[in-house]
């Protein structure tokens, strides 16, 4: 291997690449993700230090009144430890491992990717981005869906930080009220927290609109206690019983 081209590699010319494909493209949050990365040898063999998978989205955030979208890694996973490359070698290293639960679902103009990156040293690091489509948990798409059957429309659905969670982030739904409660509120906040044991739904009902990160948000942000109701894995209710708890948690709640 001359000189010139590990000069080469270094700047990433010539360098491994690497091509992550995924065998899941649609998963719910807490289930598996599995698939293979695929690296190949550039012009020179290359120590690779660590291989790693980043689960990113991104998160709304306003500042001097101007609102942008901000990458956020919410989970990590290490795939390899320290490998060599040779040039012009292919290697394919299989993965498996388990969303985390926080993981926003892909509703919206939230998306979700993969970002793989081969820890080269002294090169710039070969990186894939794949994006995957996420669902809830069964309780929060069943509460999605006696939403919907309440009559409620979704205004928007925008992911935000919090310091509430593990992973410093909350998304957050905003709903239009249906006909049977538009005299009670103006919209209507769901966040969702999920575990391996069940979904809790945190519930806020606003009389007036407001800005990026509504009342539910900020709410759980200073840790005080809002209306919320707790839907267990074990919980086998239809579309349509679930529909009836939260009407009447709704109306018994109003002001």
């Amino acid at each position: 291997m001359s000189f010139f081209d590990k000069v080469k590699a270094s700047a990433g010319i010539g360098n491994a690449k690497v091509d992550t494909r995924i065998n899941t493209p649609k998963v719910k949050q807490g289930g598996q993700v599995a698939g293979e990365i695929v690296i190949k040898g550039g012009s020179v063999e290359q120590p690779i230090n660590s291989i790693s998978i980043s689960i990113e989205t991104s998160v709304l955030v306003e500042q001097d009144d101007r609102k942008y979208r901000q990458d956020f890694q919410i989970q990590h996973v290490k795939v390899s430890d320290a490998l060599t490359i040779a040039a012009k070698d292919e290697k394919v290293l299989p993965f498996s491992f388990a969303l985390s639960y926080e993981i926003p679902m892909t509703i919206g103009k939230n998306d979700v990717w993969l970002d793989t990156v081969l820890d080269v040293p002294f090169a710039l690091d070969p990186k894939d981005k794949d994006y995957i489509e996420v669902a809830g948990t069964e309780a929060a798409e069943k509460v999605l869906a006696a939403i919907r059957e309440l009559g409620f429309t979704l205004k928007s659905a925008a992911n935000l930080k919090s310091r509430q969670t593990k992973s410093g982030f909350v998304q957050e739904f905003e709903f239009y009220p249906g006909p049977d409660f538009k005299k009670h509120f103006t919209e209507l906040e769901l966040i969702f927290l999920s575990d391996t044991t069940g979904t809790t739904v945190y519930i806020e009902m606003d009389h007036k609109a407001k800005g990026l990160g509504g009342l539910l948000a900020q709410a759980l942000d200073m840790d005080e206690s809002r209306l919320s109701v707790r839907f267990e894995k074990r919980d086998s209710a239809s579309v349509s019983e679930v529909a009836r708890k939260l009407r009447d948690t709704l109306l018994k709640n109003v002001r």
